[in-house]
């Protein structure tokens, strides 16, 4: 995957970048222009601040290039994605069952469970991003200046 953003900070070895984040309505080529002059005035800009690895020695304000694996970024939406929806499903359908021999119900148990497990999914989340703060795999690299 790759970006286009500007440096707005350097922090040692690394800095944060400014970008647009992508929608799938971009430029699509299905609207006309001046659709698209008013989906600009009622849609607010798009940016994220990414942190990424400053491989080529870029200074705030320059315009970079980031890169990031395609493997890395489809791992990091499992986690982000996947977990915490495999967690709410479990808590669903654990609830359903056990939910009547606690003496709340199917649906009580359901709901209780799911958001249980829910919460727990974001938990381990929480976790697992404290642990791969500093792991290289999981953050941008700054390719080069342009």
């Amino acid at each position: 995957m790759r970006q286009i953003g500007v440096v707005v900070e350097t922090c040692g070895e690394k800095v944060k970048v400014r970008v647009g984040r992508a929608t799938a309505c971009n430029h699509c080529g299905q609207c006309s222009a001046a659709e698209r002059r008013v989906r600009s005035l009622l849609e607010p800009p798009k940016e994220i601040l990414v942190e990424a690895f400053n491989q080529a020695q870029a200074a705030v304000g320059q315009t970079v290039e980031l890169s990031m694996p395609n493997s890395t970024v489809l791992v990091a939406a499992v986690w982000a994605y996947l977990i915490p929806w495999l967690a709410f499903l479990s808590g669903a359908f654990l609830g359903h069952w056990l939910g009547p021999s606690l003496g709340i119900g199917q649906q009580g148990g359901s709901i209780i469970l799911s958001v249980v497990f829910l919460a727990g999914g974001y938990g381990l989340l929480r976790w697992k991003n404290k642990r791969l703060e500093g792991d290289r795999r999981f953050l941008a690299q700054v390719e080069r200046v342009l």
